[in-house]
């Protein structure tokens, strides 16, 4: 037998239909050849360790960097106790152990594809594994797919090593970081994730931005000339200042002498834009319609499973040939016929298959619409269709050609510029612009050609003042923070801000901060936790990992600093824990104070930052005991430290070679 995955129960109904599987069970459809069950998302993840209050405010060495990273079930709704494993884990391992080959036909996605690797792990399959993307829900394409299934399980394979990596990165990071919040101002006082805090740095810097905000003035200098035909053309300064500088205007007046510099002619191909993902959806939505991302997404996966759309992916990849000519044949004359897309297109639309249109492979898409009517749908739900198909006859239109003049002149030591545009071909432009024409005719002169000057004006300019974010800036600004093929999970950290009461967003949707969100943008304000570069400096390193151009051991090192340094600064920060009054020189740099802040004590030298966890093998050392382990290099004999086996002992701490603290047992 071959059991076939599904994301959800709609979707493996659907499935079900599609091939002939009648008989429903508890769990899963069935025929004579498949089971067709299905997951509910995060059913396995990562094991942490006991997540009671000892391990959150008990005293614990920092930071937790296990050897291992094994798989545990995660809580669910659908479970009878509240740390129970979801009841369709037991229907999956049991179709699992009666099957030969499994095809995944989870969401086409970094998170499917994590989510479906782990659950094959946990339940120990060992059976041949197919990986396939259901690009949408039509029964064509579900048999295609799930009947000719291309051998693709290499490239799921290196996708997966690199998908756990990055969760095994977000797991000890954020783990750490929220535990040392929690030692310092009680747990679920301030919950963070590493990915979460740049956005709500954007944010405040926004609402910094705002309130220090002071307009400033500047100015263009322009002069206006003749050509040889006896028009008037009018060039900017290629300068822009806040005052017009000492000599300007003896040197550029009516009556001075110009000299052409240059004339520059080019011609600028755009080509269409691809189709949209999720991402670009998104923003579409944001600021056309003033749409919830979170909602966007909501609906957008709500048309996909009515099949109204494909899978509203991160995949902006083109169709197969194939796959256009279906569209020409059952999607494009239902497009005619809707009165917001005849509108679009006008009397001399015809699509065509571009190079933005073009794929070679049957993999993931971009969004497109489906065959299935447009009827009976919400507002909310046509307004997703209609930016789809914009998008789609965006893509299957042709380029936007111009040819763009650059005429550059001299007068008095400056450089003055005026450009020239004739449309060539308006292509896809003009399904969002149909005020697009030429500019007037390029003035009659030649290189080296001897003007004289008619007039001289400027343009003022005054900034104006930032507005505060919306839906479609702050997705925009978010999005910028990752490389381009690690921007899935930016909205799911934008809801975690809204969900956790960092941020507010308002009814005309703008974001802005709450009290907590600004207390807790005030407390890692400048820390390493919250820095944006960091965001692709990870993504790349795990990229390099993934393709073997980086050692996994080097990785670990360099991760395990990184999470020891930002749980450190988060220890070490006077804005969580106040400092005590005990200072003694630091034992590293010898030239800085060692300064106590709650559960650790640390270096004041900038380019030292020496620290000493008082938490060690169950024992917090008081601040007496820093004293004496910093001036005398041991404490007294302290009793209560707790061995590898798990038995208590007396020890008296010491400091190492690299000035870290080592305990030293004296007796049983």
């Amino acid at each position: 037998m071959i059991t076939v995955i599904a994301q959800s129960a709609r979707i493996a109904r659907t499935i079900s239909y599609a091939l002939g599987a009648d008989f429903e069970y508890n769990g899963y459809y069935a025929n004579e050849k498949y089971f067709i069950t299905w997951t509910y998302g995060h059913m396995v993840e990562l094991s942490a360790p006991g997540m009671g209050r000892d391990f959150w405010l008990s005293n614990h060495s920092f930071p937790i960097l296990p050897e291992s990273f094994p798989l545990t079930h995660a809580p669910s709704q659908h479970a009878s106790g509240r740390y129970m494993p979801d009841p369709q884990l037991a229907v999956i391992k049991h179709l699992l152990e009666k099957s030969r080959k499994v095809i995944l036909a989870t969401d086409p996605t970094e998170r499917g594809d994590l989510m479906a690797g782990y659950l094959l792990r946990f339940l120990n399959f060992e059976g041949k594994v197919v990986r396939v993307a259901l690009n949408d829900l039509m029964h064509e394409t579900i048999k295609n797919a799930i009947t000719y299934p291309s051998d693709n399980i290499s490239g799921f394979a290196d996708n997966l090593r690199q998908l756990e990596l990055y969760d095994r990165m977000d797991w000890l990071t954020n783990l750490n970081i929220n535990r040392a919040i929690a030692f310092s101002v009680g747990r679920n006082t301030y919950p963070v994730s590493r990915t979460s805090l740049p956005i709500l740095h954007l944010v405040a810097e926004r609402e910094k931005a705002i309130k220090e905000f002071s307009p400033k003035k500047s100015v263009i200098p322009t002069i206006t000339v003749r050509d040889s035909d006896g028009g008037v053309f009018s060039f900017r300064c290629s300068d822009e200042w806040d005052d017009i500088p000492e000599g300007f205007n003896e040197a550029v007046k009516a009556g001075a002498p110009v000299e052409v510099v240059s004339i520059e002619t080019e011609q600028v191909d755009t080509k269409s834009p691809k189709l949209l993902n999720i991402e670009e959806l998104q923003k579409m939505a944001a600021l056309h319609f003033g749409m919830d991302p979170l909602e966007t997404y909501r609906i957008a996966r709500g048309l996909y499973e009515k099949k109204r759309i494909s899978f509203p992916g991160s995949s902006r990849a083109g169709l197969i040939r194939r796959d256009f000519d279906d569209f020409k044949k059952d999607v494009y004359p239902a497009m005619c016929i809707a009165k917001c897309f005849k509108a679009l297109m006008g009397d001399n639309y015809s699509p065509y298959y571009t190079t933005s249109a073009k794929s070679l492979y049957n993999r993931p898409h971009g969004i497109v619409l489906t065959a299935f009517p447009f009827v009976g749908l919400s507002d909310d739900e046509r307004k997703i269709i209609y930016l789809v198909g914009r998008g789609m006859l965006a893509t299957f239109q042709r380029s936007f050609r111009r040819n763009v003049t650059k005429v550059t002149l001299a007068c008095g030591g400056y450089t003055f510029i005026a450009k020239y545009v004739k449309v060539v071909r308006t292509g896809w432009v003009r399904l969002f612009d149909d005020t697009i024409k030429s500019s007037r005719a390029v003035p009659n002169v030649e290189i080296g050609q001897s003007l004289t000057v008619e007039s001289v004006g400027e343009i003022g300019r005054t900034t104006k003042q930032p507005v505060p974010m919306v839906d479609f800036t702050l997705l925009k600004m978010a999005l910028s923070l990752h490389e381009p093929d690690c921007r899935e999970n930016v909205v799911k950290d934008i809801r975690y801000l809204r969900s956790h009461g960092y941020l507010h967003r308002n009814l005309a949707g703008e974001y802005s901060l709450t009290e907590k969100g600004q207390a807790l943008a005030y407390v890692t304000r400048d820390m390493k936790i919250a820095s944006a570069d960091d965001i692709k400096f990870w993504e790349s390193a795990v990229y390099q990992v993934a393709t073997d151009q980086l050692p996994e051991s080097v990785f670990n090192d360099i991760l395990h600093k990184y999470v020891t340094d930002v749980t450190n600064e988060l220890l070490a920060s006077h804005k969580l824990s106040k400092p005590m009054g005990v200072e003694e020189v630091c034992p590293k740099c010898g030239h800085g104070k060692m300064r106590i802040f709650g559960k650790i004590a640390k270096c004041n030298n900038p380019e030292c930052g020496h620290y000493i966890h008082r938490q060690i093998q169950g024992v917090t050392l008081s601040s007496r005991e820093i004293h004496n382990l910093l001036s005398i290099g041991s404490t007294s004999t302290i009793r209560g430290f707790i061995g590898a086996d798990g038995k208590p002992f007396a020890g008296k701490v010491t400091l190492d070679d690299n000035h870290s603290p080592i305990v030293i047992q004296v007796s049983k």
